[in-house]
């Protein structure tokens, strides 16, 4: 695979910025279609229009060069905000709609942004804008009463519509685009500097790989607060030109309605939503619909397999994170449950706790480093430490288990804060859930350690039973013991209708580990 060629063909070089990126699409396709949201649509000429009106706001009321930070729902003018701030030069902080409190307003300090961008439906949720350092707030909608208090200045998108077409600022790859947070699930979120290299470059990898075309239109519900809807979806499919068609969020029950609606071609997202999407009872009308390619995270090979039976889509992984992305890319060869080879901009290695990379098919954590330049981030924006803590030895170290076998194929195993230490064993929650998955009445699992006093940890497995199914802990764990070592066999299950989830489809392993009188112990007495 020859690196970045998709970008090469839009752009004449494979050292294209983002904004190089969006000038090449536009110029390329002008009246394609770009977004559509409900009764809403722009073709690319005028998302471009809306994004420079946005850039002509900033030069006056933000001054040369800005950081905006941004709190919106799922919404165009979230995608136009964004990609008028990188037009300006500027550097985007993507606020997670759902957070609120004291961490949103440790987030929204930390950003040292010029410019609020938000909605009045999330200002209930604001900190006060004096306490994070905002003198100016824009709301995409009206100024809700409330603010009209406000010591800082107060915009609507009337302003920017009524703005001047701002002047484009040239950047190059080694700039910074986004500062994008960190989960922060094991301590505080982490400010990700993330250039221009690592999104145009990765965009065009991830649209090449997937094989993404202008025809195609992308069900869109992931945030732009994550990576996977700045890069995987948003920035993919301008490298393609393609259409987004935005949608809140994710949602079981409308979404072959909503492909319908859209026809949409391409989704994205966890192996969670796989889960849900079977759930449904097996229809003549599994067909039925426009979906050709799924990219999906983490797929355990199963699952994979029977989706693409019973629904005719084919899927993909790709491995990577906001540092990082995508380091892997999958191949046509790519076999179920794995994420693909190595990309062209990263070599990857598997290293035991000594730092020594082990040999294919072995266990251990995934280790990476660029092969050409600006494709992963500048550092953590205020924890020089982190940084330097996770770049040792000339690798940057994920915080991931996997391995890579011998025909290069990598295998995610686990996060390593999800692995669970029993006794002097080191155990995969991932391996555990994949032999339970094998139990014909498993619907889905989710498996976490919990404190215990001689082991250190003990195995809790979390199960929701397919639709009609009763399961029997006791059978259950009696099918595991058959299946894997008796040290990674759940001591404790719990049954329950659904596994919780946030809004970008990860399980909520940290509301799983309670041990009350509902759950089965495999070792208690009266069992």
């Amino acid at each position: 695979m020859k690196s970045a060629q998709l970008l090469t063909d839009l752009c004449g070089t494979d050292r294209a910025s983002v904004t190089d990126l969006l000038r090449a699409r536009v110029k390329a396709t002008p009246e394609a279609p770009f977004i559509v949201h409900g009764a809403r649509r722009w073709s690319y000429a005028q998302g471009f229009d809306a994004m420079r009106r946005f850039t002509g706001f900033l030069d006056r009321q933000a001054g040369a060069r800005p950081r905006v930070a941004v709190y919106l729902s799922k919404r165009p003018e979230a995608v136009f905000a964004w990609l008028g701030t990188t037009l300006a030069g500027g550097i985007h902080i993507a606020l997670h709609r759902a957070h609120k409190g004291a961490v949103l307003e440790d987030l929204a300090r930390r950003a040292k942004a010029d410019l609020l961008v938000t909605e009045a439906a999330a200002w209930d949720r604001m900190p006060p804008l004096e306490s994070c350092g905002i003198g100016r707030v824009l709301f995409v909608d009206e100024v809700p009463p409330e603010a009209a208090s406000l010591t800082a200045r107060r915009f609507d998108w009337r302003d920017v519509a009524a703005s001047p077409l701002g002047e484009v600022r040239p950047s190059s790859q080694s700039d910074v685009i986004s500062l994008l947070y960190t989960s922060g699930t094991t301590g505080r979120s982490k400010a990700v500097l993330v250039p221009h290299g690592m999104y145009a470059r990765g965009a065009a990898n991830i649209a090449a790989a997937l094989g993404y075309r202008e025809s195609d239109i992308m069900h869109d519900w992931m945030p732009l607060s994550h990576v996977g809807g700045q890069l995987h979806m948003t920035l993919a499919t301008i490298a393609a030109g393609g259409c987004l068609a935005q949608y809140d969020t994710f949602s079981r029950t409308r979404f072959w309605e909503q492909i319908a609606e859209a026809r949409a071609s391409v989704f994205f997202g966890f192996a969670n939503v796989l889960s849900l999407l079977m759930m449904a009872p097996e229809s003549e009308d599994d067909r039925k619909h426009t979906l050709r390619i799924g990219l999906i995270a983490h797929m355990q090979g199963e699952l994979q397999t029977e989706f693409e039976r019973r629904f005719a889509i084919k899927l993909g992984d790709s491995y990577g994170m906001s540092e990082g992305e995508p380091m892997t890319l999958p191949t046509p060869d790519t076999p179920p449950g794995s994420c693909g080879k190595a990309g062209p901009d990263y070599e990857l290695a598997i290293f035991d706790e000594d730092d020594r990379i082990l040999p294919p098919g072995r266990l251990g954590r995934i280790a990476m480093r660029p092969r050409v330049p600006n494709v992963m981030m500048k550092g953590y924006e205020g924890d020089d430490e982190a940084a330097v803590e996770a770049w040792r030895n000339l690798w940057f170290h994920t915080q991931d288990l996997g391995r890579i076998d011998e025909q290069g194929f990598v295998w995610f195993a686990d996060r390593l804060k999800h692995s669970i230490r029993r006794g002097g064993e080191n155990i995969s929650s991932i391996e555990v859930e994949r032999t339970l998955l094998m139990h014909p009445d498993v619907h889905e699992c989710a498996v976490v350690g919990v404190p215990d006093q001689l082991t250190g940890e003990a195995v809790k497995a979390v199960v929701v039973a397919k639709t009609g199914m009763t399961i029997d802990p006791r059978a259950l764990h009696a099918f595991a013991s058959e299946r894997m070592a008796r040290f990674m066999v759940p001591r404790y299950i719990e049954m329950r209708d659904v596994l919780p989830y946030t809004d970008v489809g990860k399980v909520k392993r940290d509301t799983l580990r309670d041990i009350g009188p509902a759950v089965w112990d495999s070792e208690r007495k009266t069992a």
